[in-house]
Formats: structure tokens, C-alpha cells, sequence
């Protein structure tokens, strides 16, 4: 989705809730613009744990949903 859209959506369906829930929203949207955007490391062994997969490695999409 853009952001037009996802603007069209949230227009289209904030006429569905009661008046408190409506202003309870609208202050929630409010308070993430105050807060920093938090970034974190993905992976908490980033640079201490390798591992290799072989070329010749092959496992079936079935076989992968069993394990």
C-alpha cells in the first residue's frame, strides 16, 4: 500500500467507532510523532556466531515444513 492509500483507508473506516474511540485514535497518532524512531540491532549474536551453508544443500519445501 502507498500512503494515499493507507490515508483513503483510515478515512473510510474511522467513521465506524464511537466519539471516544475516535479521540482515543487521534491521540495515539499524535503521541508517535513525538517519539523517536527506535533502532535495533537484528540478531543478538551479530558478529560473534557464523555458519555456512554448502552449495550442494537442498531440502524440499515439505521437508522444511516437517523440521
Amino acid at each position: 500500500m502507498n500512503r494515499a492509500e493507507i490515508e483513503q483507508a483510515v478515512l473510510k473506516e474511522i467513521h465506524t467507532p464511537s466519539l471516544d474511540k475516535v479521540e482515543a485514535t487521534l491521540k495515539f497518532v499524535l503521541s508517535l510523532k513525538n517519539q523517536p524512531v527506535k533502532r535495533r540491532l537484528l540478531g543478538l549474536l551479530k558478529g560473534k556466531v557464523e555458519f555456512a551453508i554448502n552449495d550442494d544443500f537442498k531440502m524440499s519445501d515439505e521437508e522444511f515444513l516437517r523440521s
